[in-house]
């Protein structure tokens, strides 16, 4: 950036095309909340968010200008026509994907997931995003990530230097304009408090398996799994779903609150997390949360989740288990409340903000 100058800021608004989950609601909350520090400010620069034309999720800003430009979409867009339309300026993108030829930029690269759980992506996926998180360490003076694990994890296995990373955690306060559907039970055919919620897209490393194993082990015990699965990026799973389980596809906002507030519980057996997002939701909605104990999850949690063993099923039903007794449940519902608490989207924002105000000194 210019010292001194007037500068262009712009936000790379691809992720507005896209399904929202966690990483595109991390880009969502933040998009919102400089917003809403612009409005504060006395903040001389333009800010704007660039979109191609084929945008399916619509954002209301009152200082952030949205542009659309362009005449491709995806891949194509970002790496060729967004780079052109932000050469100006300073471009923030915020969902781990970049254009790989320009300077003038940051990016928030939220886990190291393709490296360490290779199995996990395609052929394609793995290469293209190990070049690129390469390159934008080499070559960019700042980076984000969204927790502590994640930012000795792009160390570890891409090499970029630590004081090049800032932690920018997640939030849940996307929560607080929602309101639950009433309906949802009846509509999934659920009893409230009659059955064990699990949330999240069904990449292998979410670790459906274990609860499929544990639905098999306690067959009085109803399970539901929210979510769907991404064939194009994520290998093709076999596993065979217990009678006992319930599959609900990709929920709305709306819905999955309503799933949250008459859970039993909510389980996260994951294998690798970045950051987490779905056991802050559920401790926003006074669910008794579990958790694996590897990742990012202790750090997130906390003492306010039970956790298990990923790869021991009997751990999880042991889990399950303890959270019959009422006193383990109140414990965790209130230590939950207190946890998400910690975690804003606001912060993380203040600190963008924060760190475009030094760089432009």
């Amino acid at each position: 950036m210019n010292e001194g100058k007037k500068m262009n800021v712009y936000i790379n608004g691809r992720f507005l095309t896209q399904r929202i989950t966690g990483v595109q609601r991390y880009a969502l909350e933040i998009v919102r909340e400089l917003d809403e520090i612009l409005g504060t400010r006395n903040s001389h620069d333009n800010f704007f968010l660039l979109v191609p034309d084929d945008i399916n999720t619509n954002i209301k800003l009152r200082n952030i200008e949205v542009k659309k430009c362009g005449m491709f979409h995806g891949h194509v867009w970002e790496q060729i026509e967004l780079p052109l339309f932000s050469r100006d300026g300073y471009l923030i993108s915020l969902c781990g994907c970049a254009p790989l030829f320009k300077q003038n930029q940051t990016v928030t690269i939220h886990d190291a997931a393709v490296a360490a759980i290779p199995e996990s992506f395609t052929w394609l996926f793995r290469k293209w995003y190990t070049i690129l998180y390469q390159s934008a360490g080499k070559h960019l003076s700042r980076i984000y990530t969204v927790s502590d694990f994640s930012r000795n994890e792009l160390n570890k296995w891409f090499n970029i230097p630590l004081d090049k990373i800032e932690i920018t955690y997640n939030g849940v306060e996307h929560l607080n304009n929602i309101l639950p559907e009433k309906n949802v039970l009846a509509k999934y055919g659920l009893e409230s408090n009659r059955y064990i919620l699990a949330v999240s897209s069904l990449n292998p490393s979410k670790n459906f398996k274990m609860v499929a194993q544990a639905a098999l082990k306690m067959p009085d015990h109803i399970f539901a799994i929210a979510g769907g699965s991404a064939n194009s990026v994520f290998n093709n799973l076999n596993i065979k779903m217990p009678d006992n389980v319930k599959m609900l596809g990709y929920v709305s906002d709306e819905e999955l609150m309503g799933l949250y507030q008459h859970a039993m519980c909510f389980v996260y057996p994951s294998l690798y997390e970045g950051f987490g997002i779905p056991p802050l939701e559920a401790m926003y909605n006074e669910c008794p949360v579990i958790v694996s104990d590897c990742a990012s999850l202790p750090e997130v949690c906390g003492d306010a989740a039970l956790y298990c063993d990923p790869h021991d099923v009997n751990s999880l039903c042991d889990c399950i288990e303890e959270l019959s007794q009422e006193k383990v449940r109140n414990d965790l519902i209130a230590k939950g409340i207190e946890r998400c608490r910690r975690f804003t989207f606001k912060k993380s924002a203040e600190l963008m903000y924060k760190n475009l105000q030094l760089d432009n000194e």
